[in-house]
């Protein structure tokens, strides 16, 4: 049996991988992490150990900084080991885009999660936002360092990504080899499903 973590990202929630889980074996054994961004309850337990983690976007950077558990393989989806640019990462995201954001968070929170989504080519957020929990998500994007990312991380990212371009996600990590899907924007695990789910299987222990 084959133990997966899936972590999702800013401004959605667990189900953001439903559709993976769909094609991922039925014996696998598959645990979500959720951050709450749009009013569920927090599910942030893990095993101590498992054979694939897997992070959508902010999820990966999560992964790197928390060290929530012991993984065996890593698996960057549309992910990141560091978000906002630096001196060293000219290639990512200005810190003062992020700062906007969370400053805007604190009047409009409804209006800077759809406005994200919206970028990411998702539709309004169902549920009412939970904005300290988004904020506090927004200062991982802002501050979060997870660099390097450890050897042996599979990373795929879409082409037409408006949220990781494919100069930032190459920039990103330390080894060459970002697998990159043809017409693929933020939300891999939404759009292509299969592709990410014959990535994660792909990157199982040899000994599975």
């Amino acid at each position: 049996m084959t133990s997966i973590l899936l972590v999702h990202g800013w401004g959605f929630d667990a189900a953001t991988w439903d559709a993976v889980r769909a094609r991922l074996p039925a014996d696998a054994v598959v645990h979500t992490v959720e951050f709450g961004f749009l009013g569920a309850a927090p599910r942030l337990d893990v095993p101590e150990a498992v054979d694939v983690a897997v992070g959508h976007s902010m999820g990966l950077l999560w992964l790197l900084t928390e060290r929530p558990c012991r993984w065996d393989r890593l698996v960057s989806v549309n992910g990141f080991p560091r978000f906002a640019a630096a001196p060293d990462f000219p290639e990512g995201v200005p810190p003062r885009m992020v700062e906007r954001m969370r400053r805007r968070l604190e009047t409009t929170p409804k209006a800077v999660l759809d406005e994200f989504r919206a970028r990411c080519g998702a539709g309004p957020a169902g549920a009412a936002p939970h904005s300290e929990r988004l904020a506090r998500g927004l200062d991982l994007l802002r501050d979060g360092d997870g660099r390097p990312a450890p050897a042996g991380t599979v990373a795929l990212a879409g082409d037409a990504d408006p949220i990781v371009p494919p100069a930032m996600a190459r920039a990103a990590f330390s080894f060459d080899g970002v697998g990159m899907v043809a017409g693929g924007g933020h939300l891999l695990p939404l759009s292509h499903p299969a592709e990410v789910a014959a990535v994660i299987l792909e990157a199982r222990p040899v000994h599975e």
